[in-house]
């Protein structure tokens, strides 16, 4: 699972629609972007409460202005706040990725601080007042758009209950926020190991096994970081090892994990219930694209229906070949189904993955994926000189026409003490003619030979990179960058990964140590594998969605974790329960997404519907291309969703080709993308 992070979870994304994006006067320079790396813990704490009090007064003088409210009385009022809170922009991602647990836990603080700020903007009685009272008459569409959101997004606060009401719901998301923060530090803390002999090593790559010493104990140490984790999952021969890799994976913040949920549940479901809704995922889902439970209940039973003859038809087929090494078999186990899946698609479609990765090296996947960017966008992408957090970290600039349009940090390669996961960050969104967008970027991938699949995972979180950089065309920080509904914002990282499948792009990037090309018949070979196993997995991601939505849709108190769990997983997932796992405590998205997980398969789904498109006219269609720049990236949050998604396609969109798609996944009907 790969993930996006817009610095804010979506259980507080009401508070949040410009938590991310920060104004700066028009002649800040590439040094200004950054962030002072040379801060400790205690630099950043002072820098935090320095920069808290000044935006704190600066809002007071907004709440207390009398003249006539304006747009730039007010929306000037409200971006020079949040000009102020630029130097503590970086927190979210700093609290992710530096190295210092110092600075660390002083951005973990800063974020509390700064959560409960934006929290008491936004239940500011006088502050929605003055939105209310702004006089619309010569505004465009888009500037109605951004204040009849932002007076919705106000009452769904709470801003019009009474004071009693306000002071409780800000200290229930202050303790949200805290909660959410302990929850995914127990999981970037805790790494796991499992020790094997060096004979378990059979079937895993010379380049993994070479990497991988035998210590004075003739015994090897592996990890449940990625870069191993992937590997033994799909390439060991040893069951066992594979067995005992994926309960330590797992079970990861287990059991810290499980009191600190139990807690965040109950508070989400306190606040819904204060704010007048019947559960957490019906606040969390108010003013999404579904917009309400209901419709993501039906959403994903289309799916599950959809799925269940092919994902049934891929686990049989999996299951015969288990039973060619275990006769005695009666059902395919979780960390069995990678290693499974790789063996029929090397048997049955003559796809040996062990063939593929050697093509796939870090350095040259990155150098394409840029150069699929430059092609597809008409942009340059050049190194950016600015000090960064790590000697791993690189930096740099996307140029247009000869000027910077945006600029990111590349943060790739495991480390200690860092998030264990693949996600960006918006570091600020883009202004028209006032600032340019900043992304941070981060994944554990190996320095050497990657999985195809993550060369997805890189296409996925650099679709999002590619969002925030082109969607900086607004003048209003509340419609900026990466502001539109949130069930959406999946989709053009989604749509990204396509092109991982294509042979134009893969001829670019997939180049191995002999400087040989990618062969046309080699891709067309990963085309036609492309689909098996596909409607398993999805099941699995339903699943997943289920667990999501489960956990908050209801009192926390009428059930516990694992019970639920294992009832959905029963009904939902493809594979069975594996004993001694607590999946729940290390699924990091219950903290960003909370009951929203079913955001990947409704941007898949959409993703599909733009993607027919691109099908139609080709991939580097170049007119193509730039009416999605446009018409999708560059519209920012100015206008509904569906609306960009209906400018692009000429329709409105509908979920109806993605359900068809998975329905065709029984084997062998699934139409793959081209590889030519």
């Amino acid at each position: 699972m790969t993930a996006i992070r817009l610095a804010v979870p979506v259980a507080i994304w009401m508070w949040f629609t410009l938590g991310t994006a920060v104004a700066a006067d028009s002649s800040h320079s590439s040094a200004r972007d950054g962030w002072d790396y040379t801060l400790t813990g205690a630099g950043l704490t002072a820098l935090c409460d320095s920069t808290l009090a000044t935006a704190r007064e600066a809002f007071g003088r907004l709440e207390q202005d009398t003249q006539a409210a304006t747009l730039q009385r007010v929306y000037g009022a409200y971006d020079a706040i949040l000009t102020d809170l630029q130097p503590i922009q970086h927190i979210w991602y700093m609290k992710a990725v530096h190295p210092s647990p110092g600075v660390q836990t002083a951005a973990e603080r800063c974020i509390s601080q700064y959560t409960d700020f934006i929290v008491a903007m936004n239940l500011s009685p006088a502050f929605y007042q003055r939105v209310a009272a702004i006089d619309l008459s010569e505004a465009s569409d888009q500037e109605r758009y951004m204040v009849d959101r932002k007076l919705r997004l106000f009452r769904q606060s709470g801003v019009d209950r009474d004071a009693a009401t306000r002071k409780q719901v800000r200290a229930l998301v202050t303790d949200i926020t805290d909660l959410g923060s302990r929850f995914e530090k127990a999981i970037r803390l805790d790494k796991r190991y499992v020790q094997v002999t060096p004979a378990q090593l059979a079937g895993l790559p010379r380049d993994f096994v070479d990497a991988h010493p035998v210590d004075e104990q003739g015994l090897v140490t592996i990890s449940t970081d990625y870069p191993d984790y992937l590997p033994v999952m799909k390439y060991a021969s040893s069951d066992e090892l594979r067995h005992r890799l994926f309960k330590a994976a797992k079970s990861i913040a287990t059991p810290s994990n499980t009191e600190t949920l139990e807690r965040l549940l109950s508070r989400r479901h306190e606040l819904a219930v204060l704010l007048g809704y019947d559960s957490h995922a019906a606040l969390a889902m108010d003013g999404l694209m579904t917009a309400r439970p209901q419709t993501v209940q039906q959403f994903l039973a289309a799916l599950d229906s959809a799925l269940q003859s092919p994902a049934n038809s891929d686990v049989d087929t999996l299951l015969s070949r288990l039973q060619r090494v275990d006769p005695q078999a009666q059902q395919v186990q979780a960390w069995q189904v990678d290693w499974l899946t790789n063996l029929v698609q090397q048997e049955e479609y003559a796809l040996d993955a062990r063939e593929i990765r050697n093509y796939f090296h870090f350095d040259r996947v990155q150098s394409g994926i840029f150069a699929l960017t430059e092609d597809l966008f008409g942009v340059r992408i050049v190194p950016w000189q600015t000090p960064t957090w790590h000697p791993d970290v690189t930096a740099w600039e996307i140029r247009e026409q000869g000027r910077a349009i945006g600029r990111f940090y590349l943060d790739m390669h495991p480390r200690d003490n860092k998030y264990g996961h693949a996600a960006h960050w918006t570091l600020r969104a883009g202004l028209k003619d006032r600032q340019i967008p900043l992304s941070g970027m981060a994944t554990n991938f190996p320095r050497g030979l990657m999985e195809h699949k993550q060369v997805e995972s890189f296409l996925h979180e650099f679709g999002h990179l590619l969002h925030n950089m082109f969607s900086g065309t607004q003048r209003w920080l509340d419609i900026a960058g990466m502001t539109m509904e949130r069930d959406f914002v999946e989709a053009p990282s989604q749509l990204l990964e396509q092109w991982a499948w294509h042979y134009e792009t893969l001829r670019e990037l997939a180049i191995n140590d002999q400087g040989q090309r990618i062969s046309p018949a080699l891709v067309e070979t990963m085309n036609a594998a492309q689909h098996f196993g596909e409607a398993a997995n999805t099941r699995t991601q339903v699943f997943y969605a289920n667990l999501a939505l489960h956990y908050h849709n209801r009192d926390p108190g009428s059930f516990e974790l694992l019970p639920l769990m294992r009832e959905l997983q029963a009904q939902h997932s493809p594979y069975p329960y594996v004993q001694g796992t607590h999946f729940y405590n290390n699924f990091r998205h219950l903290n960003g997404y909370s009951s929203n997980y079913y955001i990947y398969q409704w941007s898949q789904a959409i993703s599909m519907d733009l993607f027919s498109r691109f099908q139609r006219h080709g991939l580097r269609d170049k007119g193509t291309a730039r009416d999605y720049r446009e018409q999708i990236l560059a519209a920012a949050g100015s206008k509904p969703a569906a609306d960009m998604v209906e400018a692009f396609l000429g329709r409105p969109f509908s979920p109806a080709t993605y359900t068809r798609h998975l329905g065709r996944l029984q084997r062998g009907r699934a139409t793959p993308v081209s590889a030519q």
